[in-house]
């Protein structure tokens, strides 16, 4: 196996951790800049070179994601199952305050915020019915708070947060200076990040 195949392996498996989300062969050939058989192979590879892990990598009509070993559920679940059983972790009401007060976040704008991986304290949050997602037309899954996470917080509305005109208002004087930025340097910002 050629070095530049085996880097090809690791950007996947980096992307497939920091996505938490099927990818298309296609998808990871634009973001890797490499061809459909090159990310292809690396798949199947990697696919082999994890078979005796913890994760696996699966292949569903044409998407590929990363997934735990399906003979280690019993693992997991008794992890799940205690975590329900604790008080809400720090990490997840950090995680529920972002989402909360920006009305719905995409995972990545929640990870660049935190800058750690948040997929395990949204996973907890959904367990607990506080976030939900919710899928755009442009294929993008955001995280929402629910009724019962305003019902726990005490509010009748989202609105009712503290400080929250405050925060929207910041929030948008912040986003109209990326977007000035962008548009003097001919870069679309993405509304979605």
């Amino acid at each position: 196996m050629s070095k530049s195949t085996n880097n090809l392996e690791q950007v996947i498996e980096a992307l497939f951790f920091a996505y938490g989300e099927p990818l298309k062969v296609k998808k990871l050939a634009a973001v890797t800049q490499r061809s459909v058989n090159e990310v292809t192979a690396a798949l199947h590879n990697l696919k082999g070179a994890l078979s005796q892990r913890g994760l696996r990598l699966i292949d569903h009509n044409g998407e590929w994601q990363l997934v735990t070993a399906p003979e280690l559920a019993g693992h997991i679940e008794k992890l799940v199952k205690s975590e329900l059983r604790e008080e809400i972790t720090p990490a997840s009401l950090e995680v529920l305050a972002i989402i909360a007060y920006r009305g719905g976040a995409v995972r990545a704008v929640i990870e660049s915020i935190r800058g750690v991986n948040s997929s395990y304290a949204l996973r907890n949050l959904m367990l607990r019915g506080l976030v939900e997602k919710e899928t755009s037309d442009k294929h993008l899954t955001s995280y929402r708070p629910t009724l019962t996470a305003l019902r726990k917080l005490g509010l009748q509305k989202i609105e009712d947060l503290p400080k929250f005109g405050e925060f929207q208002q910041e929030l948008g004087r912040v986003e109209e200076l990326l977007n000035d930025k962008f548009q003097n340097s001919n870069v679309k910002p993405n509304p979605n990040d």
